[in-house]
């Protein structure tokens, strides 16, 4: 018939468009997710939080052997408190002077007893240069408490004398303030009115042995046109300052005067062995 309409093509079937739009839609993600990588690389991502790994040492286990750090000393005795009392336990006693020192057989004896001599220099009387006052009167300010004694023969003088000071602390800071002095001062000189007067030359002080803190050093005296040799050391124990100076009054040869008071550490030593029994009567 010529008129006639051909017949609709019914187009694809359902099962083909819907196979035909899923293949279109993968591909066009495909093209999607590589562009995307293209254009802009991914950062890692961390699926779990980023830990530092903590190493914990062993505790050591305890050590017999010595720290190497200065451990912390408790000298006995140094607090120790004496008295006007007590302090005269500190003089040492003629048998220790027989014992310790050739030059004090025979004879020696006591010259000046307890009592008798008082704190510092003659009235009038000044040391020059003004800085070194407490090297030859040990402390700077009467102290509380103040005595000296005085042994001798014909070839020895042994003088002894105890600084009381108000407590341990006081000490601690008078014996550096001394000791301070007595390194800077090697040389120096009382100076009296209307009469001659006396210098004392020091060589440098040593660090004593023993117990308690203490510096000894050779020295001499000059007065009237002699020099004596000898030596003189200061020691710290508890509220005391213990000077002793002991000089050789032989003439002749400094070195053979100086054998005749024996070696300087002995005496240190008779020194300090003295001033640990006076702390051990103190109970």
């Amino acid at each position: 018939m010529s008129g006639s309409v051909p017949p609709l093509d019914p187009g694809p079937t359902p099962g083909r468009s819907r196979i035909g739009w899923w293949w279109l839609l993968v591909a066009l993600l495909a093209v999607g997710l590589v562009t995307a990588l293209v254009a802009q690389p991914w950062a890692p991502v961390e699926t779990e939080p980023s830990v530092t790994p903590t190493v914990t040492s062993p505790t050591p286990e305890p050590s017999s052997a010595p720290s190497s750090a200065s451990p912390s000393v408790t000298v006995p005795g140094a607090d120790a408190v004496f008295d006007a009392t007590t302090a005269p336990a500190l003089f040492v006693t003629t048998d220790d002077l027989l014992a310790e020192i050739p030059a004090a057989d025979p004879e020696v004896r006591l010259q000046i007893p307890s009592g008798q001599l008082s704190w510092g220099l003659p009235i009038g009387s000044t040391i020059d240069p003004p800085e070194c006052l407490v090297a030859a009167t040990v402390v700077a300010m009467p102290p509380p408490w103040y005595d000296t004694l005085l042994w001798g023969n014909d070839a020895l003088s042994f003088q002894q004398e105890v600084v009381l000071l108000a407590d341990p602390a006081a000490a601690r800071e008078a014996f550096r303030a001394l000791v301070t002095t007595v390194d800077a001062c090697p040389e120096y000189s009382q100076v009296n009115p209307d009469i001659d007067g006396a210098t004392w030359t020091a060589e440098p002080a040593i660090e004593g042995q023993g117990v308690f803190p203490s510096i000894v050093q050779e020295v001499t005296h000059s007065a009237e046109g002699s020099d004596v040799p000898g030596y003189r050391g200061h020691l710290l124990v508890g509220n005391t300052i213990v000077t002793w100076t002991a000089e050789a009054l032989t003439t002749g040869d400094r070195d053979a005067a100086l054998a005749t008071l024996g070696d300087p550490a002995d005496l240190s030593a008779m020194v300090q062995e003295r001033a640990q029994e006076a702390v051990r009567a103190l109970g």
